[in-house]
């Protein structure tokens, strides 16, 4: 499996600003999230696995894809409602693409989901993963997990993706602290504070002007909140 672990990318004002502007009050890794979910490219029959129209990152997918979703919960209002441990109701390549956000930590056989979802994906197909690494637990129902990068990397491999890139959903280590620490009495105050104490350091520390080079950069990724994952079934190149 070819495999790549990037650099966090380089926070700057700019990206502070675009950030508060798309999710006002979210948390970073929130932020980052819907980031990361305006940047890539969907297309044709996407899976949403564990969300559905009721989710709040909807609104940020393409109009003009075809969305399917599975849930246990209905207050999503998912196309399909299945059970917690249920294969998935579709045969096999039935996607182009499929998004799993915030899902994987609350389920306990993450190997079952993962096979499950390769299967529906045609050969050429990208699923995208969002979860959390360094982030507090909170149960819905449950909260199982907290897989390090090598955890995934050997995991897509087993499951059977050609590809397998992972981004560390990070701003800073103030940021990464902030989300242990707690936000304070003033949230949004402290938010702003640290992203930007942030910005400062990884500008000071960091020859890149567009990611977190060298040893800063590896001890940023390190206390990453959480991971976004790109794993393509075939030899497709994950965009």
């Amino acid at each position: 499996m070819k495999y790549e672990l990037r650099p966090p990318k380089m926070p700057g004002l700019a990206r502070y600003r675009a950030l508060r502007r798309r999710t006002p009050g979210a948390s970073v890794i929130r932020s980052l999230e819907y980031e990361m979910l305006e940047e890539i490219s969907l297309s044709g029959r996407i899976l949403d696995y564990g969300g559905g129209q009721g989710a709040s990152y909807v609104s940020l997918l393409p109009d003009d894809i075809e969305l399917l979703s599975v849930n246990i919960d209905t207050q999503y209002n998912p196309t399909h409602l299945i059970g917690v441990g249920e294969a998935l109701p579709f045969g096999d390549g039935h996607f182009d693409g499929a998004i799993c956000l915030n899902v994987l930590e609350h389920i306990y056989d993450t190997r079952f989901v993962l096979d499950e979802i390769f299967r529906v994906l045609r050969p050429g197909g990208v699923l995208h993963i969002s979860v959390p690494f360094i982030f507090r637990v909170h149960g819905h129902p449950d909260d199982y997990s907290r897989h390090t990068t090598s955890w995934w990397r050997e995991t897509m491999e087993r499951t059977g993706f050609a590809e397998t890139v992972i981004e560390p959903l990070v701003w800073g280590k103030a940021s990464s602290a902030q989300l242990i620490r707690g936000n304070g009495l003033w949230p949004a105050f402290t938010t702003w504070r640290n992203m930007l104490h942030d910005i400062a350091m990884a500008r000071l520390k960091s020859k890149d002007r567009a990611c977190i080079s060298g040893r800063y950069g590896a001890s940023v990724s390190a206390v990453s909140p959480g991971w976004w994952i790109a794993a393509v079934k075939g030899k497709a190149p994950v965009g």
